[in-house]
């Protein structure tokens, strides 16, 4: 038994969220918001993928590369260019919120049983991917917070308040 035999009628509303050369798909309830790209604010001795930190709604949040988280080159900011605010999933209150450089506009998507499927042999493994699958036609990337949220957090990247906060590392 297959499980969208055991779980058909379930749907997730999800977003397609264009990356250089890969899209992400995510919940919708795992994005805070989608926001205009600002540049970041550099930081200093930070990893390549760890790309600053940017303002928003009075916070203050680290922004990433996925590409670059791994080990792949970092996306162009494009004209018109966005940025994904992520709701951090794990229990830790000093990164309730981070922010993914996209490329382009997400789009939605109802996945559900049947048209999800799991890609049997993907291009390459990435070592922040989950899963890999197909949802409408379109081979996606299912990422591990987890394993995001532990690499901000190996770095000290934390989420401050921005009138109070002068540095992002302790």
């Amino acid at each position: 038994m297959t499980e969208s035999d055991t779980l058909p009628d379930i749907t997730v509303r999800s977003q397609l969220i264009p990356l250089a050369g890969m899209t992400l798909l995510l919940p919708t309830t795992g994005i805070a918001e989608i926001v205009a790209w600002q540049t970041p604010e550099p930081l200093d001795d930070a990893p390549d993928w760890l790309l600053g930190r940017v303002t928003w709604r009075g916070l203050r949040i680290p922004l990433l590369s996925f590409e670059a988280a791994n080990g792949l080159a970092c996306g162009e900011v494009l004209r018109g260019g966005r940025m994904a605010v992520m709701n951090g999933i794990g229990a830790d209150a000093d990164l309730t919120f981070y922010a993914l450089q996209i490329q382009g506009i997400p789009h939605l998507a109802l996945v559900d049983g049947v048209n999800i499927e799991a890609t049997s042999e993907p291009e390459a493994m990435l070592p922040l991917v989950l899963d890999y699958a197909t949802v409408q036609e379109q081979d996606v990337l299912i990422p591990d917070q987890d394993k995001l949220e532990a690499m901000l957090k190996s770095v000290g990247a934390t989420v401050s308040s921005f009138e109070t906060a002068d540095e992002l590392h302790d």
